[in-house]
């Protein structure tokens, strides 16, 4: 299926649906870019999306554009102010490009709060008049038996008619599989919190141990790194507490271990992209109805 994935980031859509055809991958960060460059061949366009005429977009011939847009106008740590949001224009000018192209498939990702938005209530509103069929789903990938929760809206809108989805447990691995057993606070001693901090916040902190067969860590934002508090989960080692590392989000999100992280960027910096990814199980699933048509197209071409 030729897919547009637009907000792309760091390439969870790629990573996580390899059968897609992404024909172009737009974003307007430059390390995010060149991080996905260093795992996918897609060509990927630097630009602010709110520039990119309908036009441009009607000619990728897309049969599904995917949508991450910022999550900040919706957020609760955001200014939740939502369609005035500076950071939601690009996203209502592509609202608006959905009404005018009405490519067969749109598929849109962002934070619990955005379907009670007016942004929301527009995008239902426009794509309904255009003929899409439309469904709001939740979903956290903590449901698919996975160890972190990042509890995510998922607009889902068709010309034709909505598939049935259906989620199932998708991992039954403890916490400690998606750790990274060489890290010691010898080798890397920036992950660990100092007593002082850890003086100051431990009461507040979200904390797991390896040793918990339950341990579910909490989402982590793309503040993780630079706020303490409500960005992500700490995990008891060597008698102390540390943040997880860049690869270890990289795992919990559903990453590969194949999945090559970038040497040239600093941590708090790949936290951040990986804090604005998606979460790898929960796409997977939700786009699974795009498999029969990578079935049928690969049937056609043999």
């Amino acid at each position: 299926m030729r897919t547009l994935e637009l907000y792309a980031g760091i390439g969870g859509l790629s990573a996580a649906c390899p059968w897609l055809d992404i024909v172009h991958a737009v974003d307007i960060n430059a390390d995010s870019r060149d991080w996905y460059q260093l795992n996918f061949d897609t060509p990927y366009v630097l630009r602010e999306l709110q520039s990119i005429p309908a036009r441009w977009l009607e000619q990728q011939h897309a049969e599904l554009w995917w949508m991450s847009p910022p999550c900040t106008p919706y957020t609760r740590r955001g200014n939740q102010n939502d369609a005035h949001d500076p950071r939601a224009q690009s996203f209502l000018h592509l609202i608006d490009c959905v009404q005018q192209v009405q490519p067969p498939w749109v598929v849109v990702e962002n934070v619990v709060g955005f379907e009670t938005s007016r942004t929301h209530v527009r995008l239902k509103a426009k794509w309904e008049q255009a003929g899409y069929q439309v469904a709001t789903l939740t979903k956290c990938p903590s449901e698919l038996g996975w160890p972190n929760r990042r509890p995510r809206i998922y607009v889902v809108a068709s010309r034709s008619n909505l598939p049935k989805f259906q989620f199932t447990r998708s991992s039954n691995m403890p916490l400690r599989a998606y750790l990274d057993q060489g890290i010691t606070r010898t080798n890397t001693p920036e992950l660990w919190l100092d007593d002082r901090t850890l003086s100051r916040y431990l009461h507040s902190l979200h904390r797991v141990a390896p040793t918990e067969p339950d341990a579910i860590t909490s989402c982590f934002a793309s503040s993780y790194g630079k706020v303490i508090n409500r960005a992500g989960s700490y995990l008891l080692a060597e008698g102390a507490f540390r943040r997880f590392s860049p690869r270890e989000v990289a795992n919990l999100l559903g990453f590969s271990a194949n999945f090559q992280l970038p040497l040239n960027l600093k941590i708090t910096r790949m936290w951040q992209l990986l804090g604005n990814s998606l979460s790898l199980p929960v796409i997977e699933q939700l786009l699974h109805f795009t498999r029969s048509h990578f079935t049928r197209t690969a049937e056609i071409n043999a």
